[in-house]
């Protein structure tokens, strides 16, 4: 349902802005949300894990007490990248998408607050919430400001977009910041237990920041280098081929919001079989899913796009078939990703990023001078498809878990060889 929603949040935009506004509005997105990821400093992730990790343990953590100190530290880390980010604008040429960034960098603040915040719930096991906020509820305000300020003022632009996303990330935030507090005091969770520094925050969740940097790099690569090296209205066909893309792996992300705390919990418990069983479930499922969206998105690309976006966007509709078949390749990996970051593993596919990066960077280079958008959507699917695979590899050989489709399942005497060997190493 979230990611439906994101979708129509994108068709709206694309239809109301045009090829140039829509890409302009994409470029600066994602531009932000890589600047947003040093400003995390990778706590979201990390009070993921360590609250549901505790939960298997029935291990005290001092909540409140981590709270603090991670929106003290974000809200530092988005105050230098700001500053930083407004400062080297002023000695860009003053063109309309040197504008509209200015504008965007100050969505940082309220994001960065708000990942904090759907993060500590997300560890408290409270994963409807955290997508309801995240994804569902956020896209559909956003959808409702733009409306509301375009309709009325009747000017489409993409200054509108960005300006309306930062008022429903603010909302969201508000929305997100009561249901904590409401948890706090109603005693739900622990008062006190282990505490730690703002140093050793940091220095914990360097790891998921550098790991999230890169897979963000990964995921947008292509779509910077293809404003970069070709033109806005490229970037907002590509943008429509790259949200019809991700249909095909809804099921992916439902399932992975969901389960990632409950593999944290099975790994911390030492509950291989349990595990693996559900992990090979949820593979299966995913690729099942995944079928009935990858099939017509691969075959009738073009026919969908101009049904749904218009005529003017049917140019995407060879990028969206390569996209859709990428990302259904990647299913039968399973969702290795999700299993190094909640199991301690994290630091070990940062590397496995990079190369997945490099891959991108290399055919990005190679390939959008000469085919558009097409080049950029074969780079991002060979990219994806081989950083899928060597996580598989890595969860095989780290964990003793078997994540793929199909394939052996390793017996309990190899997975705890490979868990003595992780741990001495």
């Amino acid at each position: 349902m979230d990611r439906a929603v994101a979708v129509g949040l994108g068709i709206v935009f694309a239809r109301w802005l045009g090829p140039a506004e829509f890409g302009a509005y994409s470029f600066v997105i994602a531009a932000v949300g890589l600047l947003l990821l040093p400003a995390r400093l990778g706590l979201p992730e990390l009070l993921t894990r360590d609250i549901a990790a505790a939960r298997g343990r029935d291990m005290a953590v001092d909540i409140r007490d981590t709270i603090r100190k991670g929106y003290l530290l974000v809200g530092l880390a988005a105050l230098v990248i700001v500053a930083i980010g407004q400062l080297v604008l002023q000695f860009l040429p003053p063109t309309s998408l040197n504008r509209l960034m200015k504008i965007g960098l100050w969505l940082i603040f309220p994001t960065v607050f708000f990942e904090v915040t759907i993060g500590v719930l997300r560890g408290l096991g409270r994963t409807l919430a955290f997508q309801f906020y995240g994804t569902l509820l956020l896209s559909l305000v956003t959808l409702l400001v733009s409306a509301a300020v375009m309709l009325a003022t009747g000017r489409y632009y993409a200054e509108i977009a960005v300006e309306a996303r930062f008022l429903a990330v603010f909302f969201m935030l508000s929305v997100a910041c009561i249901h904590l507090w409401s948890l706090l005091r109603g005693q739900e969770i622990p008062n006190s237990g282990i505490k730690r520094g703002g140093g050793m925050l940091v220095r914990t969740g360097l790891g998921f920041m550098v790991n999230a940097l890169v897979y963000m790099a990964l995921m947008r690569v292509d779509l910077l280098m293809l404003g970069l090296i070709a033109n806005e209205e490229a970037v907002g066909l590509y943008r429509v081929a790259v949200e019809g893309g991700l249909l095909v792996a809804f099921a992916y992300g439902a399932a992975t919001t969901v389960l990632a705390p409950e593999y944290a919990r099975l790994y911390a418990a030492e509950d291989h079989e349990k595990l693996q069983r559900l992990v090979r479930q949820t593979a299966r499922l995913i690729m099942a899913a995944g079928v009935f969206a990858a099939v017509p998105l691969i075959f009738f690309s073009k026919q969908i796009i101009t049904l749904v976006f218009g005529v003017d966007y049917a140019g995407a509709g060879l990028a969206l078939s390569v996209l859709a078949m990428g990302h259904f390749i990647t299913f039968f990996f399973g969702d290795p990703i999700y299993l190094l970051n909640m199991t301690g593993h994290h630091n070990r596919i940062t590397a496995l990023v990079g190369m997945g990066l490099a891959i991108s960077v290399v055919l990005c280079l190679a390939l959008i001078p000469p085919f558009g958008v097409v080049g950029a959507s074969l780079a991002a699917s060979i990219a994806l498809v081989s950083y899928r695979a060597l996580a598989f590899r890595a969860v095989y050989r780290t964990i003793g878990i078997n994540c793929a489709v199909f394939g052996p399942v390793p017996d309990r005497a190899l997975a705890a060889t490979f868990r003595t060997d992780v741990e001495q190493a």
